[in-house]
């Protein structure tokens, strides 16, 4: 009996065994829920205190407090002092701190003070003249325009047609002023007028002592101190209502400079390449004189001891500033008209008014156009 329970028992140990390893597994399927469940809720507590312990995370990040400029200034100050020695203390260009509210010059705000209207390089950026007579009346009489081929674009004149033409134009020496002019819209005026007319009539002298100022009273008291001088020569005169125009679109003084009537009846040129004639000749004069002198001292070494030094060649003295380049010169063909002529131009309405110069037909330059359509020169003409 002994035998056969201990071989029953045997033949049933791997039955017994697999029912335990089954026993054993939903055991362990039954405890992990729990598990899941205790982990679960501890996370939970977590989150809830982490969340009572900041309320302000969820309210987003506290705002940035604003700097005195003091402060900000002073935190500036260290960091370019970080930044040159870095640098090796050397302070390269353009790394220069800029004290609050300072000017691309470096000056403060407070010490940047604007320029005062009419300062010397903001008065004019060009000088035009315009010569005239009067009659016996006082009225404007004549009028010096001058011709210039000029290549144009056609709407520019008040043309329909496209591109560019070629056109006779009528306008007043006019040009840029230089550095050589002194910032005197005057001087500008009188060298151009040398530069692009050849000085026709000898005109340019009238500028030196003409007055501006539109006062006839004050250029009679002129002419009075100018009497004597007058009986040597014309040019110590000026008109009675001379006046100078500012037109501000192409930032030019016109000056309105009247001459004697009997000046209008001269076509003489007095100047060529923007050099009065008697430079020229004083330049000639020179140059034949310094040629006869070193011709003279070429003949003293030629008859000169052997031994002795040679005297110095004398230097050649140039006349004017070499410095200074002439740009296009002698172009404009001058030309009087009639002050009525010019009225009805003006009183036409079309942007380059058209009118008949020597049996030719020019247009007038809208620039010069717009200047004698201003309220002054309408009063003028």
């Amino acid at each position: 009996q002994h035998r056969i329970t201990a071989v029953a028992a045997l033949a049933m140990a791997p039955f017994k065994k697999k029912k335990q390893k089954k026993a054993g597994a939903a055991a362990a399927a039954a405890e992990a829920p729990s598990a899941e469940a205790e982990v679960g809720e501890g996370a939970d507590r977590k989150e809830a205190a982490a969340t009572e312990a900041s309320p302000a995370a969820e309210a987003g990040p506290a705002p940035a407090k604003r700097k005195a400029p003091e402060e900000a200034a002073g935190e500036e100050s260290q960091k370019k002092k970080k930044k040159e020695k870095k640098k090796g203390g050397n302070i390269v260009a353009g790394d220069e701190p800029k004290s609050a509210g300072a000017t691309e010059d470096g000056n403060s705000a407070a010490e940047a003070k604007p320029k005062p209207a009419g300062a010397t390089e903001d008065a004019y950026a060009a000088s035009a003249v315009i010569f005239f007579t009067r009659d016996a009346a006082g009225d404007v009489a004549k009028v010096l325009l001058a011709v210039e081929e000029r290549k144009v674009q056609a709407s520019y004149i008040g043309l329909a047609q496209k591109g560019k033409i070629i056109q006779n134009m009528l306008l007043f020496p006019m040009g840029r002023r230089e550095k050589k002019d002194k910032s005197d819209a005057v001087e500008t005026a009188k060298r151009e007028y040398i530069e692009e007319t050849s000085n026709y009539g000898g005109l340019a002298k009238y500028l030196d002592f003409a007055d501006f100022s539109g006062d006839a009273t004050r250029a009679d008291a002129t002419n009075a101190e100018l009497a004597e001088l007058q009986k040597k020569n014309n040019k110590f005169w000026t008109g009675r209502r001379n006046m100078a125009v500012f037109f501000k679109p192409a930032g030019m003084v016109n000056l309105f400079c009247e001459v004697p009537a009997e000046a209008a009846s001269s076509a003489r040129r007095l100047a060529l390449g923007g050099i009065s004639l008697k430079q020229i000749e004083k330049a000639k004069a020179a140059a034949a004189q310094a040629e006869a002198e070193r011709a003279a001292e070429a003949e003293k070494e030629d008859t000169q001891e052997p031994g002795k030094k040679k005297p110095k060649k004398a230097k050649v003295s140039q006349s004017g500033n070499p410095s200074y380049s002439v740009g296009k010169t002698d172009q404009l063909e001058p030309i009087w008209l009639d002050a009525e002529e010019l009225r009805r131009a003006i009183t036409s309405g079309e942007r380059s008014p058209v009118l008949t110069v020597d049996d030719g037909e020019c247009r007038l330059f809208p620039t010069a156009a717009s200047v004698l359509r201003l309220e002054e020169a309408r009063k003028w003409l």
